[in-house]
């Protein structure tokens, strides 16, 4: 064999060995890119989280609400709120109304037992105290009622426990003894409370 024949018959071989190591390390490299598409599964799971619905299920509880924003605070601040569904939301709204009414009821009571409570101020307690004796009633009349299904009741009862808060809130206006202006501020903060649940009962009543 001559050494110009030998040379051609090499250069083949030569070159493929030179493309050889090019042609094997492209391969892991390209399985290890397709690899990273096993993180797609995980994007799919997080796209919608169960915080992310009973936000939305809130933000529903409130949307009929007079005052959103309490409505969403008050939700929002019991832990229990994650697990229900609007059923749930309305027994939550009227519970905190109801520990809230016995509060303002006991604080009345105490009051009452003050000797030297001015006159004006122990007629307007005492007024308050028979409406807040219907109101915690009515309270829990609601909630036996949204317990039946009824939620028509529910409406009746706090509807008449809202009239007794303004009954009361109108025997203390314009006095400004500590204790006066202190129910003031409980009625009204029991009055939102209340609303909030008949809002979100009229949501219930339309689902």
């Amino acid at each position: 064999m001559s050494p110009t024949s030998g040379l051609f018959f090499l250069l083949p071989l030569t070159l493929c060995l030179a493309l050889h190591p090019h042609l094997t390390t492209a391969t892991p490299k390209n399985a290890t890119t397709t690899t990273t598409t096993t993180t797609t599964p995980k994007n799919a799971t997080t796209a919608t989280t169960p915080k992310n619905a009973t936000t939305s299920l809130i933000e529903k509880a409130c949307s009929m609400s007079q005052r959103k924003a309490f409505c969403l605070s008050v939700l929002k601040s019991e832990p229990n709120s994650k697990n229900a569904d609007l059923k749930g939301l309305a027994f939550i709204a009227l519970k905190a109304a109801s520990k809230n009414a016995t509060t303002i009821l006991v604080k009345i009571q105490t009051w009452l037992n003050d000797t030297e409570a001015e006159p004006a101020l122990d007629d307007a307690l005492s007024g308050c105290d028979d409406s807040y004796l219907d109101v915690v009633d009515q309270i829990g009349d609601s909630i036996n009622a949204l317990v039946s299904g009824a939620n028509g009741n529910v409406e009746t009862w706090m509807k008449a426990a809202v009239a007794d808060i303004d009954t009361c809130d109108a025997g203390v206006k314009g006095l400004t003894t500590a204790h006066a202006v202190e129910l003031t501020q409980g009625n009204r903060v029991l009055r939102q409370l209340c609303n909030v649940a008949l809002g979100i009962v009229h949501v219930l009543s339309r689902n």
